[in-house]
């Protein structure tokens, strides 16, 4: 450790290592935060209803040997003789696993503490890496981000470092503590209680959503012995463990700023497959969406940062993909066009995928889009039923959506479509004519949501209209409930036969770490198509091995189309 720059330790997420416990903890504090908010609903029974979805949603999951497995998973068990291999901090690089992704955040926070004069160590995540060991460090503080955390996970981590070592603060921001600490003063006596349990454990949370400058004030506070009651933008606990909030300092930090210096980081906090964001915000006011709230406004990078940003990439030479982690990377079409334009101009040699709304492509755009090496893209559609997508008001016709899809397949470029089930409005019918749109538009690649409902979303708004009650993903409303919902989810494996999924696992970060790999779209699309036949096999001999010579020669052809 330098002097100077106190070391300081950021996790920025915690991804299992296998998506078999990244499924069973994420259900498992689905169902305690659901037996936690059951008091404030008494007329729901939040933790049956909890269950009955998850026993449905299970349904779209590949299970072998009692294991839920996604594709990266299925790839090691082929690869490993048909078993399953142990995945351990020491072995995972070696495996196929979404723990093996690169996260903004952390990257981002480790060029923003360095510039404060910080001596930053990245934890890009917490399953892979040895806490213990890097707490020999001493560092000044570390710092968890909630972007990719449950707050269980948080707080798991929180006890970890504070058994390692009690006089390390640890601090907490990110996108989750903004939305559940907003209220400050006005938190419900429920959320209060709730936590409680962090006390002892967080000492303090950053409640901003862009909160790096209230950040490097409070890590000053704890490196100076300074007041934390001074900082803005904080919750922390007093003597008596009470939580007290800070006053509010809303923090704007240009775009241009927040482009990352790529060929200065270093090389073991990359990967072949990296993020890059380009804007931030969105100009739509989807009514299922939360996210207006956290960015009413809409900012871009300048196209020289930006470029300056995509040559520093191309300056490592072993950058094979890049992803934009816009959420609307095509929604300003003239600025859309300016960046391709742009790429073209680079010769990048890299390829690259991004969010984009379907009714904000053209022809042409689509076009530019294949020049520039564009490889995948993903549409949130939503829906196939011109009902729910009014009811959303998602400013989008089922035949634009189809057009859009049809221009990506002639160009070669594949897409995942995005679908809420269960919006407020569904029914059975709506469902269908979402299975008929996927099937109809020969759309590669689609990702099943169940709705989920809170009150920062507009839709709240319309309550009364629809009925709706509940929270998050345990709700029902005039039309329909969440069971229902999931019930009809767990459909979508045999009715859509030539579009792909991956259950509840992340197909488009699949997808773009495989590529990262070197697969080709092609035998990426293959190895899914290979999975969802397995998947009905294993359904209908309820998975038990010695497996069937059926599953045993899909396993097969799976092994040859892996390197």
């Amino acid at each position: 450790m330098i002097v100077d720059r106190p070391t300081v330790v950021v996790v920025a997420a915690n991804q299992a290592l296998s998506n078999d416990v990244q499924i069973r903890r994420r259900m498992r504090n689905e169902e305690k935060w659901a037996e936690r908010q059951s008091a404030r609903f008494p007329d729901l029974d939040l933790v049956a209803i909890q269950k009955a979805v998850h026993q449905n949603m299970l349904k779209l999951v590949l299970s072998l040997e009692d294991r839920y497995m996604d594709l990266f998973d299925l790839m090691n068990f082929s690869k490993n003789g048909h078993r399953a291999p142990e995945l351990t901090v020491g072995n995972v690089r070696e495996h196929y696993s979404l723990a093996n992704s690169v996260t903004l955040n952390g990257i981002y926070l480790y060029q923003h503490l360095l510039k404060a004069g910080y001596d930053p160590i990245i934890i890009q995540n917490y399953a892979t890496a040895s806490l213990p060991d890097i707490l020999q460090e001493k560092p000044l503080a570390v710092c968890i981000s909630s972007n990719f955390m449950f707050m269980d996970d948080i707080r798991e981590v929180a006890a970890h470092v504070k058994q390692c070592d009690p006089e390390i603060p640890v601090i907490a921001g990110g996108m989750l503590v903004k939305r559940l600490l907003d209220p400050g003063e006005s938190l419900s006596p429920l959320a209060l209680g709730s936590f409680s349990k962090f006390h002892g454990k967080v000492d303090a949370f950053v409640v901003e959503a862009q909160g790096e400058q209230s950040l490097v004030k409070l890590l000053e506070a704890y490196r100076c012995g300074g007041d934390l009651s001074k900082v803005p933008n904080l919750a922390f606990y007093d003597n008596e463990g009470r939580m007290r909030f800070t006053p509010r300092q809303r923090e704007y930090l240009h775009m241009d700023h927040t482009a990352i210096a790529w060929d200065e980081i270093p090389e073991n906090y990359l990967r072949t497959t990296l993020p890059v964001t380009n804007s931030r915000g969105c100009f739509y006011r989807c009514r299922f969406c939360t996210y207006h709230w956290l960015f009413p406004q809409v900012h871009y990078k300048s196209l020289g940062v930006l470029k300056e940003e995509l040559r520093r990439i191309q300056s490592l030479g072993f950058v094979k993909h890049v992803r934009f982690t816009d959420d609307n990377f095509t929604a300003k079409k003239e600025r859309f066009k300016s960046v391709l334009e742009m790429m073209i101009e680079e010769h990048f040699d890299f390829g690259w995928s991004s969010y984009a709304r379907a009714s904000a492509l053209s022809a042409e755009l689509v076009e530019l889009m294949k020049a520039s090496g564009c490889e995948f893209v993903d549409l949130g559609i939503e829906s196939g039923s011109q009902v729910i997508l009014d009811n959303m008001d998602k400013r989008l016709n089922r035949e634009q959506a189809l057009r859009a899809i049809k221009m990506l397949n002639d160009q070669g470029i594949y897409s995942r479509g995005s679908f809420i089930v269960g919006y407020p409005g569904e029914t059975q019918k709506t469902f269908s004519e979402t299975i008929e749109f996927i099937n109809e538009s020969s759309l590669p690649y689609y990702s099943p949501y169940l709705f989920s409902y809170s009150k920062r979303s507009l839709v709240h708004e319309e309550g009364d209209r629809f009925g709706l009650k509940g929270i998050g993903r345990v709700w029902r409303h005039d039309t329909m409930d969440a069971v229902e919902a999931s019930r009809l989810m767990s459909q979508m494996i045999t009715r859509i036969p030539k579009g792909f999924t991956d259950g509840l696992a992340n197909i488009e970060e699949i997808y773009r770490l495989l590529r990262g790999e070197g697969y080709s779209p092609e035998k990426i699309l293959k190895m899914f198509r290979l999975k969802r036949e397995l998947h009905l096999s294993s359904k209908e001999m309820r998975s038990a091995k010695p497996f069937s010579p059926k599953v045993i020669k899909i396993l097969e052809d799976l092994k040859a189309v892996i390197y």
